[in-house]
């Protein structure tokens, strides 16, 4: 359908990848604002170049290298990006780039953990996304928060003993993937 411009293509895109994106996007930005526009801009070169968009794992790939080279773009770190890639060669280019299937596996598994998070007490669901998604300290917690630090305590405990529960029944280690989390998060 998005080949041959069907704006229902480029609908069901957004609504797959969309929320993978942006948390990838602000692992490597620091900044939501900044995240969301890159991911926007990605989906727009997305329906640019829709003619080339053959398969679902094509075009997935497609939106992960053009929004991390973006993002990149923005923290100014050409150390991440080795090879310019215009974007005709970014289609070519997609199968053979293992960095970019270890950065859609860490956005498949932020996707687990965020679905999983909705399940959840809304509180518990806040403080786990401050703590663990943006890295944000007990301290910065309680202050965005205006709760005690026992508080802040408290509800991540449960938060990761009820994710915790859920991942092992899908054969996952939450550890595991908090462990990942952080590895992308000190990159």
């Amino acid at each position: 359908m998005l080949q041959f411009g069907n704006e229902l293509g480029l609908r069901y895109f957004m609504s797959r990848f969309a929320e993978g994106l942006h948390f990838f996007a602000y692992s490597i930005t620091k900044n939501r604002e900044v995240a969301e526009e890159i991911v926007s801009e990605s989906f727009c070169k997305l329906w640019l170049g829709r003619t080339k968009a053959v398969s679902v794992q094509a075009v997935k790939s497609y939106l992960y290298l053009v929004t991390r080279n973006a993002c990149y773009d923005y923290v100014d770190s050409t150390y991440y990006k080795a090879v310019d890639l215009g974007e005709e060669l970014l289609w070519n280019k997609i199968e053979n780039r293992s960095d970019i299937l270890t950065q859609i596996i860490y956005s498949e598994l932020i996707e687990q953990i965020v679905n999983e998070l909705e399940k959840l007490p809304k509180y518990q669901a806040e403080v786990f996304r401050l703590a663990y998604l943006e890295g944000l300290d007990t301290q910065e917690i309680c202050a965005l928060l205006g709760t005690t630090a026992n508080n802040i305590y408290f509800a991540r405990s449960k938060a990761l003993s009820a994710l915790k529960l859920v991942f092992k029944k899908k054969d996952i280690s939450l550890y595991g993937a908090l462990l990942i989390l952080k590895i992308f998060f000190l990159e």
